[in-house]
């Protein structure tokens, strides 16, 4: 396995796709590790920018994998090849991945992993709204900040979603760096209610307080 951060390890925990796409995808180390791993048969590199494109075709030819992983100069998921059968799109923030998954041409079965670096609120709405469904979801702790990771699939109808999961996630696996997550959130919401006595917030701790109950339940 080619060396890399923790939360490229999380992500390709999930990585299952025969042929896999890395959307923005640096050096290339989650779809070169996925091939070396067995995970994958075959992936596409892709980035809008070549610089990064370089970087990944320096990590695809030291570890011999041209055989199987391809580069691609594309903006985002437009003219995507269509052997893909799963996406990746991590290390951005959710309006960028909402700009790639909305310009992209996606249809039942397709499935994605996401992570986003803020505003995953947004996100959540966003897959719910297009018939994208959130299979699992989980909270990852790497360099001091919390990430959400989701896997997710194409559907052709709606899923049913509560607002505390919109915004504090969707079956998402229970471990100890979600509770701290939790705990995280709960205490920040506490901290600026002390400072302003704003509506918002304090729904946002009744929503953390529903997801400890479901928890339980």
């Amino acid at each position: 396995m080619i060396p890399c951060s923790n939360r490229i390890q999380e992500i390709l925990e999930w990585v299952n796709g025969n042929c896999i796409a890395d959307i923005g995808c640096d050096h290339a180390y989650v779809v070169c590790n996925a091939i070396l791993n067995h995970q994958s048969k075959k992936g596409y590199a892709c980035d809008v920018a070549q610089g990064p494109l370089d970087n990944a075709k320096k990590t695809i030819e030291e570890n011999e994998l041209s055989d199987f992983v391809s580069c691609r100069l594309l903006d985002g998921i437009q003219g995507l090849n269509e052997d893909v059968d799963q996406i990746i799109i991590c290390g951005m923030g959710s309006k960028l991945i909402i700009d790639i998954l909305s310009k992209g041409n996606i249809h039942p079965g397709l499935r994605f992993l996401l992570s986003s670096h803020k505003d995953d609120f947004i996100l959540r709405q966003y897959l719910r709204d297009h018939n994208i469904h959130i299979v699992r979801e989980k909270m990852i702790y790497d360099n001091g900040h919390y990430y959400p990771i989701l896997d997710c699939v194409v559907k052709d109808y709606i899923q049913n979603i509560s607002s505390a999961q919109l915004h504090f996630g969707m079956n998402m696996k229970m471990d100890s760096t979600y509770l701290s997550y939790l705990d995280f959130e709960e205490n920040k919401y506490k901290n600026i209610l002390s400072k302003v006595n704003k509506p918002e917030f304090l729904e946002k701790i009744e929503y953390i307080k529903e997801i400890r109950t479901q928890r339980i339940s």
